[in-house]
């Protein structure tokens, strides 16, 4: 299962490459603008506006031309400055690119951007196709989490590998924009169902003590994926043939079929002789003797997540404590979520090689997982998750004050591991949140939120329009909010989880108040207001 969540890595961030935006500008009637890739200085300068830049280079328009026709350019380049100046071509006005554009291909052969002219007005559609992608991600959350309930886990597990490869070859040969969404809208679907179920069954076939360990490393393929993703890239720049390749690896997985066992855990409460069948399979092949009483009772945890389906979401926000924790819970779950997909997806937003930056962007996250393996354990779940938060936050509040070079792209590629640590580190903690009879509730429900942020990400960026830093600072104002507000959060780390609703009523009761209170008094402000209270009370007396 560790190996399908490579080509999941590929697929969750191929956008950054399908709909990369190369350099463009207006293609002009009856004059070549570009040669082998390249645009050409003296065509630009009789045709297209431009503006100096404070380091004394031009930037050209990308969207209007002069408003000049085909017989202008019909003369030589000489003749042409005879007739026109830089102030008479400014004051005879532009006009919009209505013969189309022309794109420096040195980069990328082709891209969807390029291939269906999605720039300029049209620019948004590129943030719709990630949208609608991350909204089949949140859509597959819910159906492939319902089916894997009702169907068992190994056939919708099966199912998401089988969509993911059909669908992700044929948004390859999609002949227009409108089929590559609705194609890679059930490619989210299925990698939303690879990642969910995959992770209930890889935890569902260990013991308790093992959950944190596969928790921690079966996305640690996810990153893999992203780095092999960084290669074949880099190799094939024609968007149709990269989305094959990433595609066709599916194929792969065609054994699974015969080799990919049903939990056991699931089917205890259904088909016990099968379960103690794949049970006794895995003590076989572990060397580990299993007693003929362990399938006497049943399984109690089994028993637990069955009663735990009468549940829903508004159990979670019923009552004060348990409502207060899930909203912070979701905040914190929303917040990763947009920050690291608006942060991947958005890789080329800082200077230097985009495929370099990929790359070591994808393997900071490597550490960022490993790490909790010790952090979570030694420290606690939540002291690393709020770390992790705020040092995201003032790393992105630095990358907005920064010039483009390489100390921006350091800054930002050890922001992209602590958003990475914070999000795998509020998934593990957030298991031991939640009462045990609404705990898969209260995952799914986060998960949604997660899904949410990550929808709406891509839209964010549109802000750069506006004022170029504006993501970044708003991406670390939210993870240092994220961060507070898991300080508010009770510690579970050795302690007796909360099991029935009422438990998790109870469970970490004034955490928040007593939290607070530490910050006012290391403030020296509670100090101060009690000495006011004080006087107060001896002037009464």
């Amino acid at each position: 299962m560790c190996f399908a969540e490579i080509p999941v890595g590929f697929h969750q961030v191929a956008s950054v490459f399908l709909a990369a935006v190369p350099a463009y500008h207006c293609a002009v009637p009856g004059l070549v603008t570009s040669r082998d890739c390249q645009p050409i200085l003296q065509a630009l300068e009789m045709s297209i506006p431009w503006t100096q830049e404070k380091n004394g280079s031009r930037q050209y328009s990308q969207c209007t031309r002069y408003n000049l026709t085909e017989q202008d350019y019909n003369v030589s380049y000489a003749d042409f400055w005879q007739n026109h100046s830089p102030e008479s071509l400014s004051s005879g006005g532009t006009i919009s690119c209505d013969r189309g554009w022309e794109y420096d291909c040195t980069t990328f052969t082709s891209t969807i951007v390029t291939e269906w002219d999605i720039v300029c007005s049209g620019g948004w559609l590129k943030r719709l196709t990630t949208a609608l992608y991350m909204v089949g991600v949140m859509v597959g959350a819910v159906v492939f989490g319902d089916l894997a309930d009702r169907l068992g886990r190994r056939p919708s597990y099966l199912l998401s590998l089988l969509i993911q490869c059909v669908f992700g070859v044929a948004a390859a040969f999609a002949p227009n924009l409108v089929l590559f969404v609705i194609f890679r809208f059930f490619v989210g679907a299925a990698t939303s169902g690879v990642i969910i179920v995959s992770c209930v069954m890889v935890a569902e076939f260990v013991g308790p003590s093992e959950r944190v360990k596969v928790g921690v490393f079966r996305p640690l393929f996810f990153a893999v994926g992203e780095i092999i993703f960084a290669g074949i890239a880099y190799g094939i720049r024609d968007w149709r043939m990269l989305q094959l390749a990433i595609s066709l690896p599916n194929l792969l997985f065609i054994p699974y079929f015969w080799v990919c066992p049903e939990s056991p855990r699931w089917l205890m409460s259904r088909d016990q002789e099968r379960a103690k069948e794949i049970t006794l399979s895995m003590a076989r092949m572990n060397k580990v003797e299993v007693p003929d009483e362990a399938f006497l009772s049943g399984d109690p945890e089994s028993v637990k997540e069955e009663a735990s389906r009468k549940y829903s979401i508004v159990d979670l926000l019923r009552t004060p404590n348990m409502r207060m924790r899930s909203l912070k819970c979701f905040y914190v779950w929303f917040t990763c979520s947009l920050v690291f997909y608006g942060f991947s997806l958005n890789i080329t937003d800082l200077s230097g090689n985009i495929y370099l930056n990929f790359l070591i962007s994808s393997i900071m996250e490597i550490p960022g997982y490993l790490s909790l393996l010790y952090l979570q354990e030694r420290f606690g779940r939540k002291i690393p998750v709020f770390t992790y938060l705020f040092l995201t936050g003032l790393g992105l509040i630095i990358v907005t004050v920064l010039p483009s070079g390489n100390s921006r792209v350091a800054v930002a590629m050890l922001s992209k591991l602590c958003i990475t640590g914070g999000f795998q580190g509020i998934m593990i903690y957030s298991i031991e949140l939640f009462p045990t009879v609404v705990r898969n509730t209260g995952m799914g429900s986060s998960s949604m939120a997660a899904r949410f942020g990550a929808t709406i990400s891509p839209f964010l960026w549109l802000l750069a329009d506006v004022w170029r830093p504006a993501p970044y600072l708003l991406f670390s104002i939210m993870t240092i909010l994220a961060g507070l507000l898991c300080m508010l959060l009770p510690e579970t780390k050795g302690l007796q989880l909360p099991q029935t609703l009422e438990d998790g009523e109870e469970f970490g009761r004034g955490v928040t108040k007593k939290m607070i209170d530490s910050a006012l008094t290391a403030l020296k402000l509670k100090k101060r207001n009690d000495e006011v209270e004080d006087r107060v009370q001896d002037t009464k007396a």
